[in-house]
Formats: C-alpha cells, sequence, structure tokens
C-alpha cells in the first residue's frame, strides 16, 4: 500500500506558504520628504532721498534781494520784501537730489511809496494781516528742457497752494553759494487781487519775481 503520508505532508506545506505570502501585506513605499522652500530673495535696498555727501546752506539775516515787478496802467512797477529766510541742500555730484525752502514775510514789502505799499498790504491784495508769510518749499530738482537746474515745488501765497518750478542758477562761493534766478507767476492764481483788483486792465496779472541770495553753508 502507497504511504500517502510523506505527500500530503508536502502539498500541506506548500499550501501554508501561499497563504501566509497572500495574508503578508507588500511593504509600503517610504513617504517622500517634503522639498525645502526656497529661500526669499533679498529685499532691494530703500531709497535714501537726499546724497549723504549734499551740502546745506542758509541764508543769513539780513542778506540777499527778492524783487518783484508788475504792470499798472501800462507803467512797470517795482517792490522788494526785505524779510525773508531761505535754507538749500545741495550736491553738485547729485543735483537732483536737492531741497529748497524759502519763508517770505508778506509784511515786509516794500514798494518806496507809502500809499501804495498800503495798498498791496490790505486785504484785496496781499493781505498781510491774515496771511504773515508765503513759503516755496521744494523736495527734488531737475534739469530743464534747456539744461537749466530748477527746483520742482509748491508756493504757498494768501492761503493757495500751486505746484511751481523755479530756475536756479548755484554758484560756489568763497563762504558757501550763491543763489540766483528768476519766475513769472500770475497774481490771480493765488487769489491776489479781490474786488475791483481782480482786473487785469489796471493791473496785470503777470509778476515777476528775481531773486539772488548769498548763502553760508551750514554743515
Amino acid at each position: 500500500m502507497t504511504n500517502y503520508l510523506p505527500l500530503l505532508a508536502a502539498t500541506a506545506a506548500l499550501l501554508g506558504g501561499a497563504c501566509s505570502a497572500a495574508e503578508t501585506p507588500a511593504p509600503r513605499p517610504a513617504a517622500a520628504k517634503p522639498a525645502k522652500p526656497a529661500s526669499p530673495a533679498p529685499a532691494a535696498p530703500a531709497s535714501t532721498g537726499a546724497s549723504a555727501s549734499a551740502a546745506h546752506f542758509t541764508q543769513a539775516p539780513g542778506t540777499g534781494s527778492l524783487t518783484f515787478s508788475y504792470l499798472q496802467a501800462g507803467a512797470e512797477n517795482h517792490g522788494s520784501f526785505g524779510q525773508f529766510a531761505t535754507a538749500l541742500t545741495y550736491d553738485e555730484q547729485n543735483p537732483t537730489t536737492g531741497s529748497l525752502e524759502v519763508t517770505v514775510q508778506t509784511a515786509s514789502l516794500e514798494t518806496q511809496d507809502k500809499d501804495r505799499n498800503d495798498l498791496l498790504a490790505g486785504a484785496d491784495l496781499f493781505d498781510v494781516k491774515k496771511y504773515p508769510t508765503a513759503t516755496y518749499v521744494a523736495n527734488s530738482f531737475a534739469t530743464s528742457a534747456g539744461g537749466k537746474l530748477e527746483a520742482v515745488g509748491k508756493l504757498t501765497l494768501r492761503g493757495v497752494t500751486r505746484d511751481l518750478r523755479i530756475p536756479l542758477t548755484i554758484r560756489s562761493t568763497a563762504n558757501g553759494a550763491e543763489l540766483s534766478g528768476e519766475v513769472t507767476l500770475k497774481r490771480l492764481d493765488y487769489g491776489v487781487g479781490q474786488g475791483e483788483w481782480q482786473s487785469t486792465e489796471g493791473v496785470g496779472n503777470e509778476v515777476k519775481l528775481q531773486y539772488k541770495v548769498p548763502l553760508a553753508r551750514s554743515h
């Protein structure tokens, strides 16, 4: 009689191994590590405005001239402001970074005629009691089409503020610098002329300002 025990044992071992292999789960692949975020690009340096090599200048009290002229009844009239202060920042190597600030005491106007002085200082024109100062502030300079340097700023006169570019000539001197030039503006743009003085038939609208100011280096 044939002995089937060895055959049965081998078959059982084979089936058991197959079942074990089927029941054992396949190993999972290792999870990929997240990529390290890229470092942010360094920020661009902020603009520093005025050049570190810029020189600062101020006007000595009682120096310089600030004059104005206008047409009245066809004749040219002249006047000046005796009290004003000027501060300039300027770098000859980088001129567009400059700045300029001027403060004028309007009651210091002088035309060599008391009646005319009183008229200009009155409420219909400069109204010096209500508006004792006029200011010009420019925080940058530019070059005009003709290659001239200009202050790019705002003039506040009689409580009205408007953009105004002022041509500048800056000349080095033994003690610092000299600032000069001229500009023409329209008085009615700033309300200088109320009531009957709004008419330009008697007094012209255009007023020419001329300035020449010696400045001392402050630091």
